[in-house]
């Protein structure tokens, strides 16, 4: 299927019940230091008043993984997002916890010092435009590309290792071939959050006009392999300020390396 036409979930909900599922993704070729190893993704909470973060948090421990990764907009509010953080205090990974902004994030938190200090209130490590060294592995993170300056170049610099990017809008970096991530973790899109047999506002150019079409996904779920680079977009958790999701289910991701 053409990737701006994601297939459709049966799936109709308002943001008062969500309940993300986990969607399983083999990711093979891994490097021996990550075989065996199984990482959580989870992007574009858009935690709300009338939302409960319980079934989400639920979700990820449910996974036990070695590492949590965390794509961006937490909440539309300061407010809402540092109620999501609280809850995040019973996640728990030996590997740790990193985190991007996304670009309701840059409007909630203002500055990204107010939101790496919300983050650390459950032990989560901001990575903006910088990578951190796990034994060979290296975890990056860009900056929202709307409101935040993305540097793809900064991110891993010369650094050798097997590369994983988080990187809130799915937009592929401008880079050679070798300077590409192994993985690259999206999400954004919502999945579109409205699907009708596979039509979604990004199917009829949502960002893609009115000046905005540097925003453009590379896609708008699901996984595709673009030269050396898996990306793997999430439909993420979830609402706009539509609160309302059809033929797009909320889920999160356990990556199990192979």
């Amino acid at each position: 299927m053409h990737p701006m036409f994601p297939p459709m979930d049966p799936y109709i909900r308002t943001a008062r019940h969500i309940v993300p599922r986990v969607s399983r993704q083999a990711v093979a070729g891994a490097p021996e230091a990550l075989r065996g190893r199984r990482f959580v993704f989870a992007s574009d909470f858009h935690l709300r008043e009338e939302t409960s973060p319980d079934p989400i948090v639920e979700a990820i421990q449910g996974c036990r993984a070695d590492l949590i990764l965390l794509g961006g907009d937490y909440a539309d509010t300061n407010a809402q997002a540092l109620r999501l953080f609280d809850a995040f205090r019973a996640l728990r990974a030996p590997m740790g916890i990193f985190a991007v902004r996304g670009n309701n994030d840059t409007e909630a938190f203002e500055t990204p010092e107010r939101l790496a200090e919300g983050l650390a209130r459950f032990g989560a490590e901001l990575l903006l435009n910088r990578s951190a060294d796990l034994g060979g592995v290296l975890v990056g993170g860009v900056d929202e590309a709307r409101l935040g300056h993305p540097d793809y170049a900064a991110v891993f610099g010369d650094a050798p290792g097997y590369r994983i990017l988080l990187a809130h809008y799915p937009i592929l970096p401008e880079a050679e071939p070798a300077d590409m991530p192994d993985l690259m973790l999206s999400g954004h899109t919502h999945g579109g959050q409205f699907n009708f047999l596979g039509i979604t506002p990004f199917a009829v150019g949502f960002e893609r006009c009115g000046g905005k079409s540097r925003l453009a996904p590379a896609l708008v779920s699901g996984t595709r392999r673009f030269g050396r680079t898996q990306l793997l977009v999430s439909k993420g958790i979830g609402t706009s300020r539509i609160p309302l999701r059809v033929g797009v289910r909320p889920e999160i991701h356990l990556l199990e390396f192979c």
